[in-house]
């Protein structure tokens, strides 16, 4: 063997090897590489999930500021009607006050002259039965 020969299959054998750690490198780079994509993608399912439960919540939340904001709306709504009762019923009791309650007094007060007459007279007359 000339030392052309020994080159050439020392070149070979040297390719060969070099070959070999470049398949093994990239096996672990394409291992490595795939582990990577599998956690992207764990990641991403994971994000999914979270976004989908904040939009549920999202959802649930909108769901119970609108039944706050109606009840907001009915409280309004009551305080407006008892704001405007009380405009009616402070009409009413000025009216009560000014009118009604003259009224009854004085008919009271005649239902209580009626009453003192009507006794007087029949005790006078009672009286004269008595007499005689």
């Amino acid at each position: 063997m000339d030392a052309l020969s020994v080159l050439y299959i020392a070149l070979a054998v040297a390719a060969l090897l070099l070959a070999t750690v470049a398949s093994v490198a990239l096996l672990a780079v394409r291992r490595n590489v795939e582990q990577l994509t599998r956690r992207v993608d764990e990641s991403l399912r994971q994000f999914e999930m979270t976004a989908e439960d904040l939009r549920k919540t999202n959802a649930s939340v909108r769901e119970i500021l609108a039944g706050v904001e109606q009840g907001v709306s009915n409280v309004t709504h009551f305080t407006e009607g008892i704001r405007a009762l009380r405009g009616s019923m402070d009409v009413a009791t000025r009216v009560l006050d000014h009118a009604v309650s003259p009224v009854l007094v004085n008919f009271a007060g005649g239902l209580a002259g009626v009453k003192a007459a009507a006794s007087h007279i029949l005790e006078r007359f009672g009286r004269k039965e008595e007499r005689k």
